[in-house]
């Protein structure tokens, strides 16, 4: 399997997100996830160098400037990047062990307001006070990134992020293994502005409540899988970002299935409360389409849909939403009862 971690960085700065229906007023939104990509590995190469990275220059007369070097250019660069510091973010999200370790020690020293402007002229005695602040700041980080605790956090942060991704990747491949082509579609699941307060406990009995439904509703009767994932943005509340796998030999018209969906969302499973947003009617702006009729032996399309998992995937290295039970789900992979034989190298549908 390729290196998962460099797969979704490359993805993550990579301009597709807008793209791929990214929901600008979601957090994590894409920049929200490019910020932290950028913070974690700045923190990265500061804890792995030597030495103090702030000292004093004289100027004149009892006159000191606080100067760094790259290294302290770096945790000046990660206070800049102004990571999301609202209670009601952290109450909601989980952030990676570095940037969570890196916030807690600025704040500790107090180094976001020493860090929050540039370095100026003030007496040499306020200028050796703040200097020591930072290096000791600095030297905190890099010893508490050494402890059993921090490392094993770290490591088990990452194994459940890299571990959603693989499921995920193999879940749809084996969907591919049972049936020669399947009909994709990526609805948007959300609620009104009257109801964005809605709890993330009812938005989870909303979701059961539509996938339940599935078994006995003819408008699921060619689904063959899903995989859903829960988001939280700040006007939006709590909302769902699903997928949906359909037969492909026995439905094709992709815009309008998806359409029924949510129009179900919105009429039946919300009861009006709900709103709904039809990915497949905008397959145009995408610019790696994951979406719509994708073949078996079609390489493009399936890559398309991998990156559109990245994208479902893409902020829990980084910032991981807390949830009442599960985040992110799928349906049950295909027994050997409901192999279809997939005929290789049957052409194109789309």
């Amino acid at each position: 399997m390729e290196d998962y971690k460099s797969e979704r960085f490359l993805a993550l700065v990579s301009k597709s997100g807008k793209a791929n229906g990214e929901d600008k007023e979601s957090l994590p939104s894409l920049g929200v996830a490019s910020t932290l990509i950028r913070a974690s590995m700045q923190l990265q190469k500061l804890v792995k160098s030597n030495g103090d990275v702030f000292w004093v220059e004289a100027v004149a007369g009892g006159i000191g400037r606080v100067s760094c070097n790259k290294m302290g250019g770096l945790l000046q660069g990660f206070v800049k990047l102004q990571i999301p510091d609202d209670p009601s973010v952290h109450r909601l999200y989980t952030f990676e062990p570095y940037i969570e370790l890196a916030v807690k020690c600025l704040k500790e020293f107090g180094a976001y307001q020493l860090l929050s402007g540039p370095f100026l002229d003030e007496q040499f005695v306020h200028a050796t006070a703040r200097m020591n602040h930072l290096n000791q700041c600095v030297d905190k980080i890099r010893k508490e990134v050494k402890s059993e605790r921090f490392l094993s956090r770290l490591n088990s942060y990452q194994r459940s992020s890299n571990k959603n991704y693989k499921e995920l990747t193999e879940y749809v491949d084996s969907l591919f293994e049972s049936y020669s082509r399947l009909l994709v579609l990526r609805v948007d699941l959300s609620y009104s502005k009257e109801y964005s307060g809605t709890e993330q406990t009812q938005a989870a009995r909303d979701l059961k409540h539509l996938l339940g439904n599935a078994r006995s509703n003819k408008m699921f009767a060619a689904m063959v899988g899903y995989v859903w994932k829960l988001e939280h943005g700040a006007k939006k509340g709590f909302h769902y970002h699903v997928m949906f796998f359909f037969d492909g030999s026995k439905v094709r018209e992709d815009v309008t299935l998806a359409k029924r969906i949510g129009e179900y969302w919105v009429d039946v499973v919300t009861k009006g409360r709900g709103l709904y947003y039809n990915c497949n009617a905008v397959k145009y702006v995408y610019s790696s389409c994951g979406i719509g009729m994708i073949n078996h032996a079609d390489t493009e399309l399936r890559e398309g849909l991998r990156k559109a998992l990245i994208y479902l995937t893409k902020a829990d290295l980084y910032m991981k939403l807390q949830t009442e039970g599960r985040g992110m789900g799928r349906g049950a992979r295909p027994g050997p009862k409901d192999s279809r034989g997939r005929p290789r190298g049957e052409p194109s549908v789309r």
